[in-house]
């Protein structure tokens, strides 16, 4: 098979001086976890993991990068914080960069937007600024991951280390930066960056110095996908909710869930999409989706989600990447417990995830 399965990796679960700051002494996204509570008849909180484990503990690391490995994922997108110079969450991604023993092929991922105090229901308030800066502060941030590009596990296409960035909207200068990062890129001895952007919010689809688009899931369907009418109505039920929720309900001790939608659902329509731009395009897959743990009442949940559903999504959409020579299909996520999105053993699902992947990428004598 010559497109690989990578997951989206969430570098969190480990104490920091500003999460202690913002969120209470300890907190890490277990916290989270753990005080989760049912909205509604039926409605699976809190997960409960197969462990809670540290990542600024590097055998921590190494265990999720063999249960990756042996059940068939190739890669860990790891998310990257990075505003001028200044990183969050950086330890575990460091820490993998150390520790070449840890067998298993990574790339970054630029979660570049701002963090803002948007869980439990308060009111936004910014807590750290992503900014971008000019070709000074582009060549410091390039000189920060050039050693992660010279790795040898790092994930490359046709010898370029491959650069995931989120919000690209938001960063006006994308295309002088793509452009600046190239130039370094080959001057350090590469014949250039992999620049793959993320299509599922406020961006389009149009590439400019991209080298591949990669449809996020669920939200590449649920902004791309729903038709004028759905689109029209998540978009409207969302604000008022959560205008209502922050302004009068949860004060109450009260709420309504933000946003539902049946799983299989979301998955026929992902799987009936046609591909566009061949090998330019990266699809995506995810395995469930309740950010009620972060969230409370305002919150997207999925409903009737079963691993099958999932396994029959993933296998479409390899099929058809492999048709297409498209190099990667990521499956959005590996760790993400606050956001229910997921495909580590829990008790609800036990390793039901993992296996379809593994049966989907090591064949089980029944696809």
């Amino acid at each position: 098979m010559n497109t690989k399965i990578l997951s989206i990796y969430l570098p969190q679960y480990y104490q920091t001086e500003y999460n202690d700051k913002w969120w209470g002494t300890g907190y890490t996204e277990w916290t989270a976890c753990r005080n989760a509570k049912p909205l509604f008849e039926g409605h699976c909180q809190p997960r409960v993991p197969y462990k809670e484990y540290d990542l600024s503990n590097y055998s921590a690391i190494n265990e999720q990068a063999k249960m990756a490995r042996q059940n068939g994922v190739d890669g860990f997108a790891i998310y990257q914080y990075y505003s001028l110079g200044n990183k969050l969450l950086n330890v575990p991604t460091e820490l993998l960069l150390e520790h070449k023993e840890i067998d298993i092929d990574f790339c970054l991922y630029w979660a570049n937007e701002s963090w803002e105090s948007r869980w439990y229901g308060q009111n936004p308030e910014t807590l750290w600024e992503q900014q971008y800066g000019g070709k000074a502060e582009w060549e410091k941030h390039f000189n920060y991951c050039l050693p992660f590009f010279q790795d040898s596990r790092y994930i490359k296409v046709d010898g370029k280390p491959v650069y995931m960035i989120y919000k690209d909207w938001s960063f006006k200068k994308v295309d002088n930066y793509i452009k600046y990062w190239n130039e370094l890129a080959i001057n350090n001895g590469f014949p250039g960056i992999y620049f793959i952007k993320t299509v599922g919010g406020l961006n389009n689809d149009h590439l400019g110095n991209f080298d591949a688009a990669f449809e996020r899931e669920p939200f590449f369907t649920l902004n791309k996908s729903l038709g004028i009418k759905g689109k029209l109505y998540r978009y409207m039920r969302t604000r008022v909710v959560e205008v209502l929720n922050r302004k009068y309900l949860i004060k109450r001790g009260r709420g309504i869930v933000q946003y539902q939608m049946n799983y299989g659902k979301c998955c026929n329509v992902i799987s009936k999409r046609e591909m566009k731009n061949s090998d330019r395009t990266i699809l995506g897959a995810f395995t469930d989706w309740d950010n009620s743990a972060r969230r409370q009442y305002n919150s997207t949940i999925f409903n009737g989600v079963t691993p099958e559903i999932f396994k029959e999504c993933l296998k479409t959409q390899v099929q058809k990447a492999e048709s297409c020579n498209s190099p990667f299909v990521i499956i959005n996520a590996w760790n993400e417990w606050g956001e229910g999105n997921y495909m580590e053993p829990d008790e609800l699902y036990g390793d039901a995830f993992l296996k379809a992947v593994k049966s989907i990428k090591f064949g089980d004598g029944n696809d």
